[in-house]
């Protein structure tokens, strides 16, 4: 990679790093009286305003909530604050919007692509923080800081295996490298994710040819991504992707309603033609290409927050756009509405 391309990634890179979503929260009024004996929370608790991360996920923030909202809470309340870890549990702790429980292992940014239908008007994005009851079957049950790095770290070999045939490269790290990937992203530090990231993820050439890895020898054999697509999207499109790898959504909410496909798609459909995000979806779903051009014409394709143009290589999108697991997360939104 050139120079300059190279740096016009890194840029693109560190603003993706940097996208923040100002967040609103409100603790349930069950909880509360729970907690308090009162539905209303004392002044100035009722409620608790942060920015969070779009790389980063809802587990990292409860100690944050707990040390500068629930705790002082607590305490002017009368409850005994050394007792809070057991008054208030972390893997009891969940998040709601709209009646809908949030996935606490799907990136912030995902979340909020997935279930805010107008961004320009869901700012600050009002959630309600839940300390009891928690939601099975909609959530994996167990969230806490351990349990999120462990599905990061899970989701990265994934990632690895996609793009290389093999966890090799994540599974020769350091312990002390695997432990300062973890703690970058949990600390949302850009230079300690990186310089690990830099190790176990290829970086292409750009030009649709195979890609140059920075170290190993090799180009990727296919980006990890997936689609997020409503169902009422799904219908415009018909039938397909039968013969590929959905992730159940699971449980009865909002959230369940989205189709959730992942395929390895290659960086380019042959030697001097690039894969470009149409191509992937197509590919994907299993779309024939004349079916596939009319579909995305109705609709959006959503990656960070950023509605992706449909002709946009896969490998540039790659470069810039990748969550911290190493995925693309893709949603799909109906437009012609």
């Amino acid at each position: 990679m050139y120079p300059k391309q190279q740096r016009e990634m890194d840029s693109t890179v560190k603003k993706v790093w940097k996208g923040m979503i100002p967040i609103e929260l409100q603790l349930a009024a069950a909880d509360s009286i729970e907690l308090l004996a009162s539905a209303t929370l004392p002044e100035p608790f009722q409620t608790f305003y942060m920015v969070v991360p779009r790389v980063s996920y809802l587990p990292f923030m409860v100690t944050k909530i707990k040390e500068q909202w629930l705790n002082p809470m607590l305490e002017m309340a009368g409850t005994r604050v050394p007792d809070t870890g057991t008054v208030i549990k972390e893997t009891d702790v969940w998040f709601e919007y709209q009646k809908q429980p949030l996935k606490w292992h799907y990136p912030v940014g995902l979340l909020y692509d997935m279930l805010v239908n107008d961004a320009s008007s869901e700012l600050p994005w009002a959630l309600t923080l839940h300390v009891r009851k928690f939601p099975l079957p909609a959530l994996v049950p167990g969230p806490s800081i351990k349990a999120m790095r462990d599905m990061f770290m899970a989701m990265v070999k994934e990632a690895d295996f996609i793009r290389n045939g093999s966890t090799k490269r994540v599974m020769d790290l350091a312990k002390s490298d695997q432990m300062q990937l973890l703690d970058g992203i949990q600390d949302h530090s850009f230079e300690k994710y990186f310089a690990i990231h830099s190790i176990i993820v290829t970086v292409s050439t750009g030009n649709g040819n195979n890609s140059k890895q920075q170290r190993g020898g090799g180009g990727p054999k296919a980006i990890p991504m997936r689609f997020y697509m409503a169902s009422e999207t799904q219908e415009v499109g018909g039938e397909g992707g039968g013969n590929r790898e959905a992730a159940a959504s699971g449980g009865s909410n909002g959230m369940a309603q989205f189709h959730i496909l992942q395929y390895p798609v290659p960086l380019a459909k042959d030697e001097s033609e690039q894969t470009t995000l149409a191509d992937a979806f197509r590919i994907c779903y299993e779309i024939p290409e004349q079916a596939g051009d009319a579909f995305v014409t109705n609709c959006a394709c959503l990656c960070q927050g950023i509605s992706v143009p449909w002709e946009t290589p896969v490998s540039w999108l790659a470069e810039n756009l990748f969550y911290a697991d190493c995925f693309l997360h893709l949603v799909v939104a109906n437009i012609s509405k």
